[in-house]
């Protein structure tokens, strides 16, 4: 059906992040004539780059990786053009960086599905054979799940691993403090951003339950060549635009239309009436119930977002006048900071390296001084990288996203509202709401796509 253009819209989507653009763009292909509003001068959300002024070079607003089982974010990315763009590993293959200079690898095996996780386990540095044996309890765990996605259209979890946490999982299986340390924890806190000690079980297991079961490139992880907003956003807004859609920015929405039961468009804060029978939200939780009327709000079915609490992540980017790594992604071991990623081509001016070190589940680390969280970084970066003590950063910028995701502890599935709601014609997509998946990138496309089939069934 071809996009028409003029006249009321078909379909609202509210928020210009991964979930709201990978809706629009769907609908937009199948031929609906979609307006997006967002509240900010840009698109991107959580996962936007712009350009630092100092150095030339392109930041993101947090280092995002991807996997190559995730399946949705392909498919949109696909769909507007730029899957060239992601570069993915032919299979899972991690540096892991020590505090004496030295890195190990955790590379799973070639053989094809499971296999080759199995090989890849029990290859894993520096741990002895017997927690090497014990590492495929978990990955036999993970594989005995349910596989990740929506199962439901409403609030309510029966899963197990749901009630517990990653570390009493991981305790139950075996995994000795020394495994946690170098394997599980760090991978964790990266999928989850929170502590295994209060994130719940069964988000961790969905995502291993993906990464082992598929082998290959399915689990290999993969990295954007360009920043976020050229990855994605804006390459977004030209699909829908060629599509007779249109983009507004700068345009928060006061509160939803309603009509009885039924949602009827939204009012933007300008006073200006948007009519349409159908409304995608693509909001965090807090932004959602304040465009809802109160008694909406509060119902049992959007009440318990008010009851998610939110987990911040705190990234530091260093320019250097000379390589300090070779190394692309590392992941780092006994330090505060638990990721170091180098930028290559994205470094801006002639002659800098650029970095990135990543602290995921920040808490009240991302409420110290910019000083003391650049100190802090420079001294893992130098701990583990011997090359970086030679020569001082000529640049640094901080990044805190103090509300990057939602924090999923044990209980959060029942919170977390399907993407069908009680008003007829509005529908809910982010990665917070029941994916099935952690707040992921994987977890916000898919809910983007699901409430695209939605809107376009009714």
């Amino acid at each position: 059906m071809p996009a028409r253009s003029g006249g009321a819209p078909d379909v609202i989507v509210v928020g210009g992040g991964f979930a709201g653009l990978s809706a629009a763009t769907a609908l937009a292909e199948g031929g609906a004539r979609v307006v997006l509003v967002e509240a900010r001068p840009h698109l991107g959300g959580r996962a936007r780059s712009w350009i630092d002024p100092t150095t030339g070079g392109v930041v993101d607003n947090g280092q995002h990786l991807f996997m190559g089982c995730y399946d949705e974010t392909l498919r949109f990315l696909e769909r507007i053009g730029t899957r060239d763009r992601l570069a993915i590993q032919p299979r899972l293959e991690i540096a892991l960086a020590e505090r004496d200079g030295s890195v190990g690898w955790f590379r799973l095996g070639m053989a094809p599905g499971p296999l080759g996780a199995i090989l890849g386990l029990l290859g894993f540095p520096r741990l002895g054979w017997r927690d090497r044996l014990r590492l495929l309890r978990v990955a036999r765990a993970a594989r005995r799940t349910a596989p990740p996605g929506p199962s439901r259209e409403s609030s309510g979890s029966d899963d197990p691993l749901d009630r517990t946490t990653v570390a009493s999982w991981l305790a139950a299986l075996g995994q000795s403090p020394e495994t946690r340390r170098r394997l599980w924890d760090p991978l964790a806190i990266a999928v989850l951003n929170e502590s295994p000690d209060l994130a719940a079980a069964s988000g961790f297991a969905a995502v291993l339950r993906q990464a082992l079961q598929g082998g290959g490139d399915r689990s290999g992880l993969g990295l954007s060549q360009v920043g976020l907003s050229d990855l994605y956003a804006e390459p977004a807004a030209r699909f829908l635009k060629a599509r007779g859609g249109e983009v507004r920015l700068r345009s928060p929405v006061l509160r939803l239309l309603l009509a009885g039961e039924s949602c009827a468009g939204v009012v933007l804060a300008g006073g200006e009436r948007l009519p349409a029978g159908r409304v995608i939200a693509a909001l965090p939780p807090r932004e959602l119930l304040e465009i809802l009327p109160p008694p909406v709000a509060g119902g049992r079915f959007f009440e318990g977002a008010s009851r998610l609490p939110e987990q911040s992540i705190v990234s530091v980017y260093l320019w250097f006048g000379t390589q300090v790594t070779d190394l692309d992604f590392a992941g780092l071991l006994g330090c505060a900071w638990q990721w170091l990623f180098t930028r290559g081509a994205l470094a801006g001016a002639a002659g800098t390296h650029h970095v990135t070190l990543v602290r995921s589940a920040a808490g009240d680390f991302a409420e110290r001084p910019k000083e003391a969280i650049v100190r802090s970084a420079l001294e893992d970066l130098r701990a583990c990288f011997p090359a970086a003590r030679r020569t001082p950063p000529r640049h640094a910028l901080v990044i805190k996203e103090r509300r990057a995701t939602v924090s999923l502890r044990p209980g959060s599935a029942a919170l977390r509202p399907g993407f069908r709601t009680p008003l007829q014609g509005l529908y809910l997509a982010g990665d917070w709401t029941a994916t099935g998946f952690p707040a992921t990138i994987e977890g916000a496309v898919l809910s983007g796509h699901a409430c695209a089939r939605l809107a376009a069934g009714a």
